[in-house]
């Protein structure tokens, strides 16, 4: 099977039949929270989809880039689908017809984006196709082959971002939740282009990299010619956050994506200034995100780029891998700090990892030993609810510097010196 072939989606419901979605390994029963804990790690939201949630193809690593994107976003569909259901599937023939039937839909749910998709294209012979998988397959195609940038990877965060919102309206459209989906979702695009705007002038600077990502995002958000004459002129002239009206953005994973894009635009060079800070502070109250949640966006987003260096390799040349680390280490020990009585707790009621403690004073410990430490420490920091949502760096994450940013006073006695 290969995304680059006709055929491909058939195939590959094929392969994905007998697998079913597990949301219980999750432990999160928000459907918002849910979706983003799923998507997060893909970086879709980041508009660079890298992996797709779920099981992985064994023929994966021989896609290209564009052939596991398209993996990407079929997955993301699937799992905001099935988020949708009053009762998920029970077998594996049930499962495989819910995976049939939601490819099958995504040809349909484009159609009523865009009416007229099905006439200005995927006609054979002057006569349109019937095949719901070819269509299914072809907007699939059309939709990320327009949007595909990878020799510039910040013009490409804020083209591809843009398909983290047909995830989102996918499962809402499935859960018929809007009456007038399209304009609502043309509704948050405009605010999404007003708040980039905003955070390019932040700190009263306006630098080529931000208007590059600015016009990027706005020539692939498909407006009217008034609508993108208005969104020019917010960038030229600058507009505050006291202009934008925040209030289309009304579920939280919705809000979590306007800060997270405005992060993205701000975060560009890597250094986050006082006085864009500030910005970020003010955007996250207006939407109801608290200071510690905002801090949680920023450790999402640095630690996407860090456990995926090798493939977000654009950066190398021209950030440093050091400058992100320490950048995101401070971030987190400043929320580990803050959450120190509750790690203590949980440390303390782990015998087993107390008991390599006390081992670790006295001698060596073991490579498997000290995998162990490292993998109970993790899980640790991953049962604090800052970050339940998030995917943690774990590669990153090695035992030395988890000892290092974990606050001292957690550890039992004797062990802290």
């Amino acid at each position: 099977m290969n995304p680059s072939e006709k055929g491909w989606l058939k195939e590959y419901i094929k392969f994905r039949g007998p697998h079913p979605i597990d949301f219980l390994q999750y432990q999160i029963k928000d459907q918002d929270n849910l979706l983003y804990k799923i998507v997060q790690p893909t970086g879709l939201i980041y508009g660079h989809p890298i992996h797709a949630p779920g099981i992985r193809h064994p023929k994966e690593q021989r896609w290209n880039s564009l052939g596991k994107m398209k993996i990407v976003l079929l997955e993301s569909f699937l799992h905001s689908a099935s988020l949708k259901q009053e009762v998920l599937p029970t077998t594996p023939n049930d499962w495989q017809d819910f995976y049939l039937e939601t490819s099958q839909s995504i040809g349909q749910f484009y159609s009523v984006l865009d009416p007229q998709i099905r006439k200005k294209a995927f006609f054979i012979f002057g006569k349109r196709r019937k095949d719901e998988f070819r269509f299914a397959e072809q907007v699939l195609h059309k939709r990320l082959f327009l949007k595909s940038r990878w020799d510039h990877f910040w013009a490409s965060l804020f083209q591809n971002s843009l398909l983290f919102l047909d995830t989102y309206y996918f499962g809402e459209w499935k859960a018929a939740r809007f009456h007038n989906m399209k304009w609502h979702k043309d509704a948050m695009k405009i605010l999404l282009l007003k708040v980039i705007a905003a955070a390019a002038h932040a700190n009263q600077i306006i630098e080529r990299e931000e208007k590059n990502m600015f016009f990027t995002f706005l020539g692939s958000s498909n407006l009217t010619k008034s609508q993108n004459k208005l969104a020019k002129e917010a960038f030229r002239d600058g507009i505050s956050l006291d202009q934008i009206d925040l209030r289309q953005a009304d579920t939280w994973l919705l809000k979590k994506y306007v800060l997270e894009l405005a992060i993205l635009m701000i975060w560009a060079d890597k250094v986050v200034s006082a006085e864009e800070r500030a910005f970020l502070s003010e955007l996250a109250r207006r939407l109801g995100i608290s200071e510690e949640e905002l801090d949680i966006s920023l450790i999402a987003i640095e630690s996407f780029v860090i456990e995926n260096w090798k493939e977000v390799y654009f950066l190398q040349s021209k950030h440093s891998f050091q400058l992100i680390s320490e950048t995101m280490t401070t971030r987190i020990t400043f929320v580990l700090q803050q959450h120190k009585g509750s790690i203590a707790k949980e440390i303390k009621s782990n015998s087993e990892l107390c008991s390599l403690f006390e081992k670790s004073k006295n001698q060596q410990l073991t490579e498997d030993e000290q995998k162990k430490m490292k993998s109970q420490l993790i899980e640790i920091l991953k049962s604090i609810p800052a970050f339940v949502t998030i995917a943690l760096p774990g590669s990153f994450l090695s035992l030395p510097t988890l000892l290092k940013i974990l606050p001292k006073d957690v550890f039992p006695s004797g062990f802290q010196d």
